[in-house]
């Protein structure tokens, strides 16, 4: 897959246009388009559209809009992600002599009377109505288009009434992921194309107004360590360095968001609005039997909350109705509940239907927090298929969802 940025540089009613007439071999000879180019190893989509901006215009991008992805597939041709953006404001002289071609600045209504590629039309409408976030297709054979297709759609994040901070659950719509991953897929190790991870991520954290892409997160262990985190725990999803081992993820610190992946597991955000504390935590079921929410709650505390000002939202995972476990799960609930753990789990055969949702919600009661201050959000994961992901519905073929909180 090869990645690509195309930018469209708006100024007084017009857009510079970048009419390719100079090189030969040139795909695009004869075409008018925007200013653009390919990624270089390690660069981000933003950092390719500044660098190919300058080095095709002379000008230097100071304000731009990441306005989508379209996806190009030819019989021809490698297939191609182009991140499409508006460019809105720039410094410096354009230059006279760009190796690409001839630029000019042409009225915005004349742009669809030049000779630009047949799919072109379709996106350019989309750039002069402002839309954002686009998903389309674009499939060439030869120099004919042969099919488009708009996939847009809108994220469907998922919010509590109890968190006053910035947060969010994800679904699975409402990304750039195709095939088993369509198509907001969230997880980085699943095989995904990693750029289109990358813009998925990008359109989650700004539906939940957290600014950047730098967040905390682990690799999660089901197990029941909760790691106190700060400023220098921030990463991007592009980094290669190790990433801490821990299921959850404390912090009393503005702008370190804290994120969780689940695909069937719970999925908790914990904040204590008074004191200024929060907290995220990956509470499947070996985790929950490992009793993490005391390990959650034991290091809010230490930060400064107080349990009794916690609130708590538990977010969408498999329910009673879909989650068989065995005996030794309910042994291991019973251990951590006593006597309480019967009203969430029934006998099935030899097995038995677990209410892990109920289970991790329960505890928190049991180590103090108000029932007033507990909210179940979302559904059951593989009863929605096709709005959530399910590990078990897919058997392993899937994306994953996660949920974020963050101070300021």
């Amino acid at each position: 897959m090869i990645n690509t940025t195309l930018c469209y540089i708006e100024h007084e009613g017009k857009y510079l246009m970048l009419h390719r007439i100079k090189k030969k071999s040139d795909i695009n000879a004869g075409k008018w388009i925007g200013v653009g180019g390919k990624f270089e190893p390690g660069e981000t989509a933003d950092e390719c559209v500044v660098r190919e901006v300058y080095e095709e215009t002379g000008l230097t991008l100071t304000g731009y809009e990441r306005v989508g992805l379209v996806k190009f597939y030819s019989d021809a041709e490698e297939a191609e992600d182009m991140y499409l953006y508006r460019g809105n404001a720039f410094e410096g002289s354009l230059r006279e002599d760009c190796p690409e071609g001839e630029l000019k600045w042409v009225p915005i209504e004349q742009v669809p009377n030049l000779p630009t590629w047949e799919g072109d039309r379709y996106f350019l409408k989309a750039l002069a109505e402002h839309r954002t976030n686009l998903n389309m297709t674009v499939r060439y054979e030869g120099n004919r288009l042969a099919e488009f297709r708009d996939d847009t759609a809108s994220l469907r994040t998922e919010r509590s009434r109890l968190l006053t901070v910035s947060h969010g659950f994800s679904s699975r719509e409402g990304g750039v992921s195709e095939g088993i991953f369509e198509s907001l897929n969230l997880g980085r190790n699943r095989g995904d194309e990693p750029e289109r991870v990358n813009e998925n991520w990008r359109r989650f954290l700004r539906d939940c107004e957290i600014p950047g892409n730098a967040v905390v997160w682990g690799r999660q262990v089901h197990g029941s360590y909760v790691h106190v985190a700060g400023a220098e725990d921030l990463r991007s999803f592009q980094e290669t360095k190790a990433p801490i081992e821990a299921d959850g993820f404390v912090t009393d610190k503005p702008g370190v968001p804290l994120v969780v992946f689940t695909a069937d597991c719970v999925p908790v955000l914990l904040q204590d609005p008074k004191h200024g504390v929060i907290g995220a935590v990956h509470s499947g079921w070996r985790s929950t039997v490992a009793d993490i929410g005391r390990q959650a709650i034991a290091k809010m505390c230490a930060l400064g909350a107080d349990v009794s000002e916690i609130r708590i939202a538990i977010g969408p995972a498999i329910d009673r109705c879909h989650f068989e476990v065995g005996v030794e799960v309910i042994e291991a609930v019973d251990q951590l509940l006593g006597k309480a753990a019967e009203a969430y789990y029934d006998a099935c055969g030899d097995k038995y239907m677990l209410d892990l949702r109920g289970v991790v919600r329960e505890r928190f009661l049991q180590l103090g927090v108000k029932t007033e201050n507990i909210e179940l959000i979302g559904g059951c994961t593989m009863c929605n298929p096709d709005h959530y992901w399910s590990h078990r519905f897919t058997k392993g073929e899937r994306g994953s969802q996660a949920a974020v909180i963050a101070i300021g």
